[in-house]
């Protein structure tokens, strides 16, 4: 898409096109890719769904009111935690990386222990300025990526769990 959503219905529909790309059940891990350093390759779907979520992302950030579209909003997160979307989610979990979404923090940390997004996920609690998460982050300060191990780490610094 070249011009970023606008409307509630054109998030709607991208999202729905999005949905429409998960597989009924979820695919396994592809092998590793040298061209991923290692990583497993993305499926096709994988590829085809991440841009829509961009497209998303860029919608919020060049129109601000859709950032309080409840309607937007929970479509966005429909497909954000649609797990066999596997990847492809990843844009639509940092598309709703804003303080009007932390409504729906809980949804996505519930894939704070997937590799396909974990990363993403801490980001956009930290873009939602929620607390509440330490117990889940916290395993991520060993992940072998870098940019996941500093986003945890950013993450108990601002909201470091309670000492009990």
């Amino acid at each position: 898409m070249s011009t970023p959503p606008s409307s509630t219905l054109e998030i709607v529909n991208i999202c729905e096109r999005a949905l429409g790309m998960a597989p009924e059940a979820y695919p396994p891990t592809l092998p590793s890719s040298p061209e991923l350093l290692g990583a497993p390759a993305w499926y096709g779907f994988e590829h085809a769904a991440w841009p829509l979520g961009e497209d998303v992302r860029q919608a919020f950030s060049r129109t601000p009111r859709l950032k309080s579209d409840s309607a937007a909003v929970s479509k966005v997160v429909e497909v954000a935690t649609c797990r066999n979307l596997r990847r492809g989610r990843q844009s639509f979990i940092t598309a709703l990386g804003f303080v009007a979404a932390s409504d729906y923090a809980s949804r996505l940390a519930q894939f704070l222990g997937d590799p396909d997004v974990e990363g993403q996920v801490v980001g956009t609690l930290l873009k939602m300025k929620v607390a509440g998460f330490a117990g889940q982050v916290r395993p991520l300060t060993n992940s072998k990526q870098t940019w996941i191990r500093r986003l945890a780490e950013r993450y108990l610094e601002r909201y470091p769990p309670d000492v009990v």
